[in-house]
């Protein structure tokens, strides 16, 4: 019998995940399901740019004959969704039979969730004006965090925003196999599994419990009168020289606490939108396989309330980052000794230079070792190749 197979591609700083499972039909024979997990990297640091889309794709368009089974776009972020649109781009067409994206990318999702649509755009204030800073002064950090979350900005204040790569991956299926996912979804007739068994554990339909309280941007419209005078006109966000008539002291101290405001409420915007990822369960054989996507601590929280269970895999969540997991829940998803004697696994898709402490290495990474388990790293595979990890049927 064929194993079950993930390859993990190193595109840098993102994800690209092809699951193999070998289904058995009706005659006795198998056939191979694809499985594809987002695909995309965020244009900052040593690599990470569409170039490397274009082989990738191409190599999961010649293993599955241009089209997967089941593609899942886990959450609106360009690390994960940006691949797909560069690589057609270049020429390469890569297409789907079913697509699955988090249901809070619905075009109509904050229409029908007032409470969700008021917590993000008064967040989405603050990108605004990141977005005017970083035009007017350089700052690389908070540019790489307007780019990924700029499904939120205005028509054309970027070019190419996230959005447009998100509308691409709404039509690599058929209208009537793209669904919008989340931990309710009825998922009879959205997937191509017949053996295998596949569970939605986030995330909640309802995403407003993922965003912080936030605080208020500084706008024009200031509670006094040198805040109103400073951001009079919105050019003067990012300006090193005060306006006319405004105090140079309190005009520094003004660009300085908008700018600690502003970065605070992108934290904000960028962990609600990892905790709206699609975390995906998959059972064959024997073997639980877990998709983690970018669930941050919020999200994994109210899988813990729901229920979790250990598994032979993870992929782990949010490149290894620190808030991508907590202590609990190694022991949650693989304790110290296999439940059943299986072997186990987890997944790093990750790249160094991008993030400070991202990835973990000696708390997250440290934890998924041996004993516990095998670490798997894109790192260790040039750039554009990939690691395979597989599971015996």
């Amino acid at each position: 019998m064929s194993d079950l197979v993930v390859r993990a591609y190193n595109v840098g700083f993102g994800d690209a995940i092809l699951v193999s499972v070998p289904e058995r039909t009706d005659g006795g024979d198998e056939e191979i399901r694809h499985l594809l997990f987002d695909v995309g990297n965020l244009l900052a640091g040593n690599g990470n740019d569409d170039a490397v889309f274009t082989g990738v794709v191409q190599d999961i368009a010649d293993r599955t004959g241009g089209t997967v089974d089941l593609y899942v776009m886990t959450h609106e972020h360009l690390d994960h969704v940006q691949g797909l649109l560069a690589a057609k781009r270049a020429g390469v067409d890569l297409a789907a039979r079913h697509a699955w994206l988090t249901g809070s990318a619905h075009p109509d999702y904050y229409t029908t969730h007032p409470e969700a649509k008021l917590k993000k755009r008064s967040l989405a204030l603050a990108l605004e004006d990141a977005h005017r800073i970083v035009q007017a002064a350089p700052d690389p950090w908070l540019e790489m965090m307007v780019r990924n979350n700029s499904t939120m900005l205005p028509p054309g204040a970027l070019g190419l925003k996230t959005s447009d790569y998100v509308d691409h991956l709404r039509g690599i299926a058929p209208p009537d196999q793209t669904h919008y996912v989340d931990r309710t979804t009825a998922l009879a007739g959205k997937h191509p599994f017949s053996e295998a068994t596949v569970r939605v554990l986030a995330p909640e339909e309802d995403t407003s419990s993922y965003y912080g309280r936030g605080g208020p941007t500084l706008t024009a419209a200031g509670t006094d009168a040198g805040t109103a005078a400073a951001t009079a006109s919105e050019p003067s966000l990012g300006l090193s020289v005060p306006p006319m008539g405004v105090d140079p002291g309190a005009f520094f101290d003004l660009q300085a606490a908008r700018r600690r405001n502003t970065r605070r409420q992108i934290m904000e915007i960028d962990k609600a939108n990892n905790s709206t990822s699609v975390v995906l369960e998959l059972e064959w054989r024997g073997w639980r396989l877990l998709f983690a996507g970018d669930a941050e601590l919020k999200s994994w929280k109210t899988m813990h309330a729901n229920g979790l269970r250990p598994v032979h895999f993870v992929k782990i969540s949010h490149h290894g980052s620190h808030n991508g997991t907590y202590d609990d829940l190694f022991e949650e998803l693989m304790p110290q000794q296999s439940p059943d004697g299986r072997e186990r696994h987890a997944l790093v898709s990750t790249h160094d230079g991008d993030w400070d402490s991202v990835p973990d290495v000696d708390g997250t990474l440290s934890q998924y070792q041996q004993p516990r388990c095998t670490l798997h790293d894109t790192r260790n595979v040039p750039r554009g190749a990939s690691l395979e990890i597989r599971f015996p049927g």
